[in-house]
């Protein structure tokens, strides 16, 4: 028997055995398994771990095959492999195994207890289900002192992977096995989720042979680091090939309710599964659904969705998917929160949905594989609906696209970090670090569709201010999504025929107007529920007031599972030492939570609260003469306006760069100024209170020193790379 360790690639090779590779990256192979084979397609120079094929017998699962999960990336190319489990039930070694929400978590370590018996994993995360605190650290270290004879075994919600490495303490990168499942779901997910990037730091300090990154549907990464792993790829020796309807659609929710209603009406018992992730969409189907001969429609429906978005369809949340995940309602909806990992046991008829109208509704090839696999029972019929709006010609390529992407990255992080370590460096520059927390999320974005812009830097664990690999990977898919597979009539087609059976057809439906008309029917109902749901808040803060105001019990409001609501609260805590609580929450209420209106109100309110001693105000008013406001307005032109508003900033602010229509918004903020015409560019300054706001209860002193960087929301701006 011949044990190789080549940078830390590990395998053995046994001449009398069936499979002559007895160990892959150090996961032991069942010498019973003689029609399986392995094969090692590269073998790795420095810093590249190599690479190789197990083929598993036809139908087996990975845990059939070896005694524990290879570590480096584990390309399982088939979905419900079994990987989790397999390393959740191996007792060779503790194991962290982190995933991306917290249903999916949650229901894996059920099943783990199901099957191993209490105490045998432990779900880390937020509540759901019957966990009905937030997990503490406390409540890991008890269960690390349970001697109960299992291995420990931790499902970890991305968000809490830092809880329980501070739980175990350093030791963990050594002993622990880190396991990050569903990696792809992470590169795609990071976009509005970016501390599942973080994931990625912790994971380059456990130790090579003690870490992996698992997928069905494997991604290409831009981060170089992982491109250096050893890869292990599983297959069978027939992969799946699935039959499927595609239909392309002038109308994608009109086309879907068509689907739906036929499949209802051909049986009284068969379940539908839609994956769609618009909560807008979602509604809107349910509603055209429900029209007409059958409003009873209404009541089999049932949507899956991630928690902090279960207002807008909260009458369709309860008892859609019970503890031994099956389906409890006929047609139920899932968001992309559902669309990895979730085991459901029903056969069902799955339905995909994209649509360029939303285009974070745009599904790949790799993601329309994990909803289809979804329901490990199989399938009864699986249909693809979508539709095509052409793109304008480009071009650059994929390739190009990607290079730009790094190395705008790569620009931005170096530049970034520099003001991030020069502020922390300098005790008279550490008020600056707010603002580099700013340019995070304004300024430093790539972009493929409108409205989809997508931040390229990101803080690392170390404070460090580093590329977001993650969020170029999710633009680089939805470049290729918009610009070949949603763009072009027939190009889905010809890529899903390149492993499955397809059935195309394009609708010769005109648009008939039923999907726009219904989805502003959808928002209009969205509105109203806004308004109840911040109704409800107010009425809390008031009350919260009435008994006393303590600030812990404001805390506790802004822990809602209400993504609304928290807003809300997060909003009024920011304001409420400076503004009585009816008036502010009144405020509040009219933006409806849109960021631009709250970033306006906020300055004219902070700018307002300042005492006219304050260093800061006493500099504007002085730049724009308002002494002579006890004489009449104060004329001024429009160019003058700019220029004045920028020299305050940039002596006040030193070294703050704002992107160049902030001036004028700044000056629209702080003052009534009015101009009479745009042909003349002249303004009037009439007063210091542009909205009419009620002397505030407190006002902001030079005392306070209150830091107005963290105060004044302004767009930022990097320069041209």
């Amino acid at each position: 028997m011949e044990n190789q360790k080549k940078d830390q690639l590990v395998y053995e090779i046994d001449l009398n055995a069936p499979t002559i590779f007895s160990m892959v990256n150090e996961a032991k192979v069942n010498p019973e398994k003689a029609n399986a084979a392995i094969s090692l397609d590269y073998i790795g120079n420095a810093g590249d771990g190599g690479a190789w094929t197990m083929r598993l017998e036809q139908g087996d699962k990975l845990g059939d095959f070896v005694d524990r999960v290879p570590f480096g990336v584990l390309d399982k190319t088939i979905t419900g492999l079994g990987a989790t489990t397999l390393e959740l039930e191996t007792q060779v070694r503790d194991s962290i195994i982190v995933v991306p929400t917290k249903s999916l978590a949650y229901n894996k370590h059920l099943t783990t207890e199901q099957r191993m018996g209490r105490n045998s994993s432990m779900y880390i995360g937020s509540p759901i289900g019957n966990i009905l605190t937030d997990i503490t650290i406390e409540d890991i270290q008890e269960y690390l002192g349970l001697d109960n004879g299992k291995r420990k075994k931790f499902l970890v919600v991305a968000d809490s992977l830092w809880k329980v490495i501070k739980a175990i303490g350093p030791r963990v990168y050594h002993d622990y096995f880190l396991m990050v499942d569903e990696i792809d779901t992470m590169q795609s997910d990071s976009v509005y989720r970016p501390n599942l990037e973080k994931v990625i730091d912790y994971y380059f300090r456990f130790d090579r042979t003690m870490r992996a990154a698992v997928t069905a549907t494997l991604r290409t990464f831009s981060d170089e680091r992982l491109l250096d792993e050893s890869y292990v790829t599983t297959v069978w020796e027939h992969n799946p090939v699935r039959d499927i309807r595609l239909i392309e659609a002038r109308e994608v929710d009109v086309m879907a309710e068509k689907v739906i209603r036929n499949l209802l009406e051909r049986s009284e018992a068969e379940k539908i599964l839609v994956a769609y992730n618009s909560l807008d969409g979602i509604l809107n189907i349910i509603n055209i659904i429900s029209q007409g001969k059958h409003p009873e429609y209404r009541q089999l429906c049932g949507v899956l969705c991630s928690g902090r978005n279960q207002d807008k369809v909260k009458d369709y949340v309860e008892n859609v998917l019970d503890e031994n995940n099956n389906l409890q309602k006929r047609i139920v909806f899932m968001t992309c929160a559902y669309f990895a990992g979730i085991d459901i046991n029903d056969r069902c008829h799955v339905i995909s949905i994209s649509s360029n109208y939303q285009p974070f509704t745009l599904l790949s090839p790799e993601r329309l594989t994990q909803i289809q696999g979804r329901c490990r029972n199989g399938v009864l019929s699986e249909t693809i609906i979508y539709d095509i709006t052409p793109m304008e010609n480009t071009k650059q390529t994929l390739k190009e696209y990607k290079t730009v992407l790094i190395n705008k990255a790569k620009k931005f992080s170096n530049a970034v970090d520099g003001l991030n370590q020069l502020c922390k460096s300098d005790p008279d520059l550490s008020d600056m670090g707010v603002f580099v927390e700013q340019i995070l999320t304004m300024k430093a974005e790539g972009q493929v569709a409108k409205n989809y812009p997508v931040t390229i830097i990101r803080k690392n664990i170390d404070g460090k201010i580093v590329p977001a690999y993650f969020n170029i990977d999710a633009l680089l898919e939805k470049w290729e999504l918009h610009h070949t597979l949603y763009s072009q009539s027939g190009a889905l087609l010809e890529k899903l025929k390149e492993q499955h059976h397809v059935d195309f057809e394009q609708s010769e439906q005109e648009k008939s107007g039923r999907h726009i008309g219904s989805i502003q029917q959808v928002k209009a109902y969205n509105k109203e529920v806004l308004a109840q749901t911040l109704s409800i808040a107010k009425e809390a803060l008031l009350n919260w007031e009435h008994e006393g105001a303590n600030m812990e019990a404001l805390d506790g409001l802004m822990r809602s599972t209400n993504r609304q609501e928290v807003l809300f609260y997060t909003r009024f805590k920011r304001l409420y030492p400076y503004f009585e609580t009816e008036f502010l929450v009144d405020k509040l209420i009219e933006l409806q939570g849109d960021k631009r209106e709250f970033m306006s109100l906020n300055n004219s309110l902070i700018f307002w609260a300042l005492d006219d001693t304050h260093a800061f105000k006493s500099h504007v008013l002085a730049k724009f003469e308002c002494e002579k406001l006890t004489q009449g307005p104060i004329r001024i032109r429009q160019t003058e306006r700019t220029v004045k508003m920028k020299e305050v900033i940039d002596a006040y602010f030193k070294g703050l760069k704002l992107d160049r229509t902030a001036y004028p918004k700044l000056f629209t903020q702080f003052f009534n100024a009015k101009s009479k015409t745009r042909r003349t560019g002249i303004y009037r300054i009439t007063s210091l209170n542009p909205y009419n706001y009620p002397v505030p209860k407190k006002r902001i002193t030079d005392a306070d020193k209150v830091n107005l960087v963290e105060f004044i929301s302004v767009p930022l701006k990097l320069g041209r790379s």
